[in-house]
C-alpha cells in the first residue's frame, strides 16, 4: 500500500450544515443552532423541555400528517401506553405535548440512512445517546434499592448483564414493534436478506425510546417502560 496513493488519502467530511427547515411559522426561514437554541414558540412549551428540543428539531414538523403518523404511530402509542393521562394547569402545555410525543416517536424510529444526509439531527441517534444514560442510572438506582447488601463489584456484573445490548433489541422485537423503524430502500433489502444485521438497529430505537419518554415525561415514566412495558429483570434462559 502506498500511502501517498491517491485512494489513500482521507476522504473529505461531508459539509452538512446544521441549519432547521420549522413549520409553516418560519416558512421560507433558515434558524442557526444558535437559533434553535433559544427558539420560543407562543405557548412557552418548548422553553420547558429544552432537552427533547435539543434531540428533536423544529424541523420535524414537515413529517406530521405523514403515511407513519397514521398507520404507525397508533399502534406503537397503544403499546408503550402513551399518551400518559397528565393533565396540566395550562391545556395548550397538554396539547402541544401530545403533539410533541408524536414527533419524538416518529424520529425514535428514524434509522439514520434514511434523512440524515437531508438533516444530520433528522435519526434516532441523539434520543439513543440520552437513552443510553438514563437507562444506566435507572438500573443502577433499581438494583442498589433492591439489593441493599449487595458488593459492588455483585452489582456492576448484574447490571452489565441485565442492560446487555442485544437483550434491548430483544425486547423491543417481541413487542413486534422492530415492524416500524424506518429505513432507507437500500437498507431495508439489506436486512430483507440478513435479519441479523437489524439487531443493532432494534437495541438503538429500545434506547431511544427510553430517553424520549426522558426527555417528556421524566425519570418515571423511564421506570416504567423498562420494569413495565419491556420488563427489562425478565430471566433470560442461558445459553448452551
Amino acid at each position: 500500500m502506498d500511502p501517498e496513493a491517491e485512494e489513500c488519502q482521507p476522504r473529505l467530511r461531508r459539509q452538512l450544515e446544521d441549519v432547521d427547515y420549522v413549520s409553516v411559522e418560519f416558512e421560507g426561514n433558515k434558524l442557526s443552532w444558535q437559533d434553535v437554541a433559544t427558539y420560543k414558540a407562543s405557548f412557552d412549551f418548548l422553553t420547558l423541555l429544552l432537552l427533547f428540543r435539543a434531540c428533536v428539531p423544529p424541523g420535524m414538523h414537515r413529517f406530521r400528517g405523514n403515511i407513519w403518523d397514521y398507520d404507525c404511530k397508533p399502534q406503537v402509542m397503544q403499546t408503550l401506553g402513551y399518551p400518559l393521562a397528565l393533565k396540566g394547569r395550562i391545556p395548550e402545555i397538554t396539547e402541544a405535548r401530545n403533539i410533541e410525543l408524536g414527533l419524538g416517536l416518529q424520529i425514535c424510529f428514524m434509522h439514520p440512512s434514511k434523512y440524515k444526509f437531508e438533516h444530520p439531527r433528522f435519526c434516532f441517534e441523539r434520543l439513543e445517546y440520552v437513552g443510553q444514560k438514563i437507562q444506566d442510572l435507572v438500573m443502577a438506582e433499581r438494583l442498589l434499592m433492591k439489593r441493599l447488601d449487595a458488593p459492588g463489584r455483585w452489582l456492576q456484573e448484574k447490571h452489565r448483564r441485565v442492560l446487555m445490548n442485544k437483550f434491548c433489541g430483544r425486547y423491543l422485537r417481541e413487542k413486534y414493534l422492530h415492524r416500524f423503524i424506518i429505513y432507507s430502500d437500500q437498507v431495508q433489502d439489506a436486512y430483507e436478506h440478513n435479519r441479523r444485521l437489524q439487531n443493532p438497529a432494534t437495541t438503538a430505537v429500545n434506547q431511544a425510546l427510553h430517553g424520549f419518554s426522558y426527555t417528556v415525561y421524566g425519570k418515571p415514566d423511564v421506570r416504567r417502560l423498562m420494569f413495565e412495558v419491556f420488563d427489562f429483570e425478565q430471566i433470560q434462559p442461558k445459553s448452551v
